[in-house]
């Protein structure tokens, strides 16, 4: 059931309650005590843990997915040696108890954590003691990576958007107009444009929205296929047109296909758009893994399908590890044919121990992945954990270094690697530290912005994990594609930039991640 969908059904049952239920007795002292708790640990909640629980951390479950989860398994990953040590640390036993009180308020548990036996894993440490079937621990917390006790200012959410136009100056672009496509998106994650002008977003919530003449349709696209979205299980995560769209109509999307429950394997539906929904639709991928972070799709110059598959960000030395392992999906990018089937060609096919699919290895979490036109070469962006995100050129059979060789430091600021360098494993291109929290990315090749011809513009959530710090990041390149300098732009806005695309028509498009204050906007040239 889709989020819409839940929340129709709830306000349903909400309904039938007020009708049939008898007058409500007056509050106890111990209700009044329940709910001060309980509204003490909202503010605890607010301070500490939502901002990366509110949209700001790719593998962290969103607040009503928290309550799903019910009191027992909150109360054990908030315990020492749980699966939130580190994050527990920054509250002392009050705050703790408190925000147990309030993430246990809600409706009963998920199915999958229902069912779950406590005793068999009472930190909640290791889903492959109450999930069938999962080869791996997922997300587990070593005492080691943990952070000191310390205090942190309040949440502070993005403020919503005015209605704009909003005028901004950049270097060689003085003038830049930013306006507001349309509103009323709920955590978007892509934008795809229609040769006929319609711009397509698929959203976490697994609905693929549609805006024509500016205008969002309230109504999502149907022949879509069902999505997970429970914890690192995030829906749909790209959407992508065939080169051949013209004439075959073929659309793309990655998403999580339920399994295991709650959780999601990586997957990519192929179906075909007749102008008003999707019809002949199917899987033309499945991975074998959960636990595996995004999927961004792209065609390249020799019709293959390339796309990535992230790694675990945290967790054991096995956890993170399997971005190194040539038999798991997780960590790499890949490359089929465009439907589905594996190409003779690919670096590893034919080589022993090895998923045939892998085209690279080595990866985080890959949130970009944009072809340079003038170099045919796939970049991709990646998030390193706290500092160290990067962007890489994909090159055949090469391998990036996660978790061996990173820049980047365990959100208790421990590094992740004690050597930049290894011998087999390709350097980034470029290195963020602080990080920027990178989102998709594109190349610049339209004729709106001239001087803006070969560069290339990423979305950017966060700045060093601090909120109100998302941006479009624009970086400029010598003859050699090296970096001489960038430029943040948007910044004003204090909005979360989750993807960029450019219009067939020499504009640049960009989705904000703002929960369900979410927008797409539109950058033009500004009279000078």
């Amino acid at each position: 059931m889709n989020r819409s969908a839940t929340l129709i059904a709830v306000s349903m049952l909400a309904l039938a309650a007020c009708t049939t239920a008898p007058a409500a007795d007056p509050p106890t002292a111990a209700t009044q005590t329940a709910s001060a708790e309980t509204l003490a640990g909202e503010k605890v909640y607010n301070t500490f843990c939502a901002v990366c629980h509110n949209g700001g951390d790719e593998t962290a479950p969103e607040l009503d997915e928290l309550h799903a989860l019910g009191g027992a398994r909150v109360t054990a990953a908030l315990s020492p040696g749980g699966l939130m040590t580190l994050q527990s640390g920054m509250l002392n036993d009050e705050q703790r108890s408190h925000v147990i009180a309030f993430l246990a308020s809600a409706p009963a548990p998920a199915p999958a954590f229902a069912n779950a036996d406590p005793s068999t894993d009472p930190t909640g440490r290791n889903r492959s003691a109450y999930v069938d079937g999962i080869p791996y621990p997922a997300r587990r917390i070593r005492a080691e990576r943990d952070s000191p006790a310390s205090e942190r200012p309040d949440a502070w959410p993005a403020p919503k958007l005015e209605d704009g136009p909003f005028k901004f100056e950049s270097w060689e672009q003085r003038n830049l107009t930013v306006e507001i496509v349309t509103r009323g998106l709920t955590a978007p994650r892509a934008i795809e444009f229609l040769p006929t002008g319609e711009v397509l977003i698929a959203e976490r919530t697994g609905e693929l929205r549609i805006v024509r003449n500016g205008k969002l349709d309230p109504t999502p696209i149907a022949g879509t296929p069902k999505v997970a979205v429970l914890g690192t299980a995030t829906g749909f995560m790209d959407v992508k047109l065939h080169p051949q769209f013209a004439s075959n109509g073929l659309i793309y999307l990655s998403y999580h296909k339920p399994a295991h429950g709650e959780y999601g394997n990586n997957a990519i539906f192929r179906g075909r758009w007749n102008g008003k929904e999707i019809v002949d639709g199917k899987d033309i991928f499945i991975g074998d893994d959960v636990d595996a972070l995004y999927t961004k799709l792209a065609f390249g110059p020799d019709g293959k399908l390339y796309f990535t598959i992230g790694c675990p960000g945290v967790g054991t030395d096995e956890s993170i590890g399997r971005a190194q392992k040539p038999d798991d999906f997780a960590g790499k990018t890949l490359r089929l044919n465009d439907d589905g089937a594996i190409p003779k060609d690919n670096p590893f096919a034919g080589k022993a121990g090895y998923n045939p699919e892998i085209f690279t290895l080595g990866h985080r979490v890959n949130l970009g992945l944009a072809l340079n036109p003038w170099t045919n070469e796939f970049w991709v962006s990646e998030h390193g954990p706290n500092g160290g995100d990067e962007v890489n050129i994909l090159r055949p059979g090469q391998n990036y270094g996660w978790p061996v060789v990173s820049d980047g430091r365990y959100y208790s600021g421990t590094k992740v690697s004690t050597v930049p360098y290894k011998d087999g494993m390709t350097r980034p291109h470029i290195s963020y530290v602080p990080s920027i929290a990178p989102g998709g990315m594109v190349f610049y090749t339209g004729d709106k912005f001239p001087v803006w011809q070969r560069n290339l513009f990423v979305g950017a959530m966060r700045m060093s994990n601090s909120p109100r710090t998302g941006h479009l990041e624009r970086i400029v390149f010598n003859e050699n594609w090296e970096v001489i300098r960038s430029e943040m732009l948007l910044f004003d806005l204090h909005q979360r930039i989750r993807d960029v695309e450019q219009s067939p028509d020499g504009y640049l498009y960009v989705i904000t991640d703002e929960g369900a204050d979410s927008v797409l906007l539109r950058l033009s040239p500004g009279a000078g």
